[in-house]
C-alpha cells in the first residue's frame, strides 16, 4: 500500500511540473475595494504556475485547519460524554446496591 501512495504522489508530482512549465507567463494581480476607494494595489508580476499553487497551497491550508477544529471539538465532546458515562454508572451502581440492601419480600427477582 505504500508503494501505491509513492506511485501516486510521483504522479501528481509530474502533473505539477508540466503545469509549471507550461503555465509560466508572468502576469500581475490587483486588488481595490473599487467601491469604498478609488486606490489599487498591483502586485509585482508573477509566474501564473506560481499563484495557481500558491492558491491551492492556501486552500489546503485553510481546509486543513478548519479540519483540526472540527476534530477537537469531536475529541472534547466524547471526552465529554464519557465523564458523563462514568457517572451515570457510578450512580447506578451505586442503586444497584441500595436495592440489594431491601428485605427479600421487596426485591423483585
Amino acid at each position: 500500500m505504500r508503494w501505491l501512495k509513492t506511485i501516486f504522489m510521483m504522479i501528481i508530482f509530474i502533473f505539477v511540473i508540466l503545469f509549471s512549465i507550461q503555465n509560466k507567463e508572468e502576469i500581475s494581480l490587483r486588488f481595490g475595494l473599487f467601491p469604498l476607494r478609488n486606490e489599487v494595489v498591483e502586485l509585482p508580476k508573477l509566474p501564473l504556475f506560481f499563484i495557481i499553487l500558491c492558491s491551492i497551497f492556501i486552500g489546503i491550508l485553510i481546509g486543513g485547519v478548519s479540519d483540526f477544529y472540527r476534530r477537537y471539538q469531536l475529541k472534547r465532546t466524547v471526552r465529554q460524554n464519557i465523564k458523563t458515562i462514568e457517572r451515570l454508572s457510578q450512580e447506578v451502581e451505586s442503586l444497584r446496591r441500595v436495592s440489594s440492601d431491601q428485605p427479600s419480600f421487596l426485591r423483585k427477582d
